[in-house]
């Protein structure tokens, strides 16, 4: 092998056939570029960041977000090995940070250093859907009432935390749009302003799912825009005059409903313990619901008269002990209260 083929024509240090050596090509190639400037678009009401025309909600704190962006700005020659970088954030002012990056790693077999500066500039946009919920945009509306009554306190409560589920699970699978705007009780019932027609679909089918009714859609149309028709829609929920859990009263007796098709109410006979079913019209009442029990505690049982103490008052009362049923001093029992009678439910 002739000295022309080992050693480097630019340094005259050992090299592989002749070729440019690693550290003189390390030191002609560009293998380290950083743009000067980057701007982060902020919607200043909530958060989220715009990036390539889309909005996202993967809100980061500042630091973390100039650490992220920086880094992905910083672009680095394909044959450089074992990298390492290093950013340090500073504020220069409300509107603009600093990154100063660090870089090292083995280019060509060499160890290389080097360092940039990116200016950071920070932008506040409102966006897409903070823009529709300040311009009270909405594109339906969930209509939760009761057949034959007012919508107790309970149903509402459960209607409002079973919409914001909604909301929430819709939010984080990528459903920007998909917000709710307004909620409002009143002595109807309860209306849930919706910011997409999906959301309000989705609300009204996982209440009538979780509280018994029917639903029915009721479009109105409100204008176009390029040549399509646009809809809002009332999704009008009506509850069951009985849901399950309540406690009712048949042919004198108290029952606790287990479920209700159609007209016809299955209940749990509370003095007897069998399950029957009943037509609705031949219920007499609804006492309340079986939330509305109370924990009292057993102080005697002698044959079938059972003796309970309230801990609330301290007062004990007598009825009539579950057929078949054996309780001992100190036991807990869910009692209900529909004004002087006491029914016990376990």
């Amino acid at each position: 092998m002739s000295i022309r083929e080992t050693i480097c024509p630019l340094c005259g240090n050992p090299s592989l056939q002749g070729e440019v050596c690693g550290q003189c090509r390390a030191a002609e190639t560009r293998w380290l570029e950083c743009p000067s400037r980057l701007q982060i678009v902020i919607c200043p009401t909530c958060g989220a960041r715009r990036e390539a025309g889309a909005w996202s909600d993967f809100v980061s704190g500042r630091d973390d977000l100039v650490h992220e962006l920086a880094g992905r700005a910083v672009r680095l020659h394909k044959e450089l090995k074992e990298t390492a970088i290093d950013i340090v954030s500073e504020d220069m002012s409300l509107n603009r940070s600093r990154a100063h990056c660090h870089v090292s790693g083995t280019l060509f077999g060499v160890p290389v250093e080097g360092s940039c500066l990116v200016e950071i500039e920070w932008k506040k946009e409102q966006c897409d859907r903070c823009c529709r919920i300040s311009g009270s945009y909405y594109e339906g509306v969930v209509q939760v009432r009761a057949t034959g009554r007012r919508a107790t306190s309970r149903e509402i409560a459960e209607a409002k935390r079973i919409a914001h589920a909604v909301e929430e699970s819709m939010m984080a699978s990528g459903e920007r749009l998909s917000f709710i705007s307004d909620v409002d009780e009143h002595r109807d019932g309860l209306d849930i302003t919706v910011g997409s027609q999906r959301l309000g679909l989705e609300i009204a089918t996982a209440i009538t799912r979780s509280l018994g009714g029917r639903c029915t859609t009721h479009p109105k149309l409100v204008g176009e825009k390029a040549g399509r028709q646009i809809f809002r829609i009332t999704y009008s929920l009506r509850l069951p005059r009985y849901s399950r859990g309540d406690i009712i009263l048949v042919s004198g007796r108290y029952g606790e409903i287990l479920g209700v098709e159609g007209k016809t109410v299955r209940y749990l006979d509370l003095e007897s313990g069998t399950v029957r079913s009943v037509a609705e019209q031949h219920v007499e009442r609804s006492a309340g619901h079986k939330g509305d029990a109370a924990g009292w505690m057993v102080a005697f049982q002698d044959g079938d008269l059972l003796g309970i103490l309230n801990p609330g008052t301290g007062v004990t009362r007598e009825i009539r002990a579950p057929r078949g049923r054996v309780m001992n001093a100190g036991d807990c029992v869910r009692v209900f209260e529909d004004g002087e009678n006491l029914i016990l439910l376990g």
